[in-house]
């Protein structure tokens, strides 16, 4: 039975290792930045804290002891060095940011990983201190970005609104079907940026669909901005 659990255990591994299994996490959109339109970005009013953590051993032996799950350490596990990244890094502070958006919904605003070990976590106000703690708890290093002035939901639904607006705009001036777009929250370039992404058979197309597009309104403190993406046309 034992056996069959940490099967289960290493097969959850492997899909986190593909995804970032994170509600409210973003990830950035690809596409050629090239070419871009876009409403203006708001003045900065955030601030960003950085978190050094607890400086856990990284001795071979102390992570193989490290407990992964309750009752499992990572040396039970039998993980590949991939698995083990996310074990000992993603997966702690995945749990946590996943805890602060149930607990704290009101004050939670996005949360994404970054290259090298870097990990950011957004507030709409002063981060609060029971989150602080959840986070601190993983004796992870991180990074708080507040003030930003909205919450997970008003992210979200501004991503909804620009998305309407593209859709109608789009079929209003003929740019379906032959060009088609994706658009979503990519604070990894800036704190309430959106991304509109262009997808269309060939570059003239999506050029077209671009400038007959033009800029895509959206409130404060957000921002949007359209980029040039690939040939697949699909959502």
């Amino acid at each position: 039975m034992r056996k069959a659990t940490v099967l289960g255990m290493r097969i959850a591994a492997a899909l986190g290792v593909l995804t970032l299994g994170l509600s409210g996490c973003a990830v950035p959109l690809g596409g050629s930045t090239a070419a871009v339109v876009g409403a203006e970005a708001p003045t900065p009013t955030w601030h960003v804290t950085e978190h050094p953590g607890a400086s856990l051993p990284t001795d071979h032996d102390s992570l193989m002891q490290r407990e992964i799950y309750p009752g499992y350490t990572l040396g039970e596990l039998g993980y590949s060095d991939e698995e083990s990244e996310w074990a000992l890094y993603q997966k702690p502070l995945g749990d946590a940011a996943s805890i602060i958006e149930g607990q704290f919904a009101g004050e939670y605003s996005y949360a994404f990983f970054g290259p090298e070990r870097t990990f950011s976590i957004g507030f709409t106000g002063t981060a609060p201190a029971g989150a602080l703690a959840v986070l601190d708890d993983t004796g992870l290093p991180y990074s708080t970005v507040e003030d930003l002035g909205f919450t997970a939901a008003d992210y979200e639904a501004a991503v909804s609104d620009v998305g309407r607006w593209v859709t109608d705009s789009m079929t209003k001036n003929g740019s379906f079907p032959e060009a088609l777009f994706s658009v979503g929250s990519d604070p990894t370039s800036q704190p309430g940026a959106i991304v509109v992404s262009i997808t269309g058979e060939s570059s003239s197309v999506r050029r077209a669909a671009m400038d007959a597009l033009g800029s895509v309104p959206v409130d404060t403190p957000f921002s949007v901005t359209v980029v040039e993406g690939g040939g697949n046309t699909s959502f």
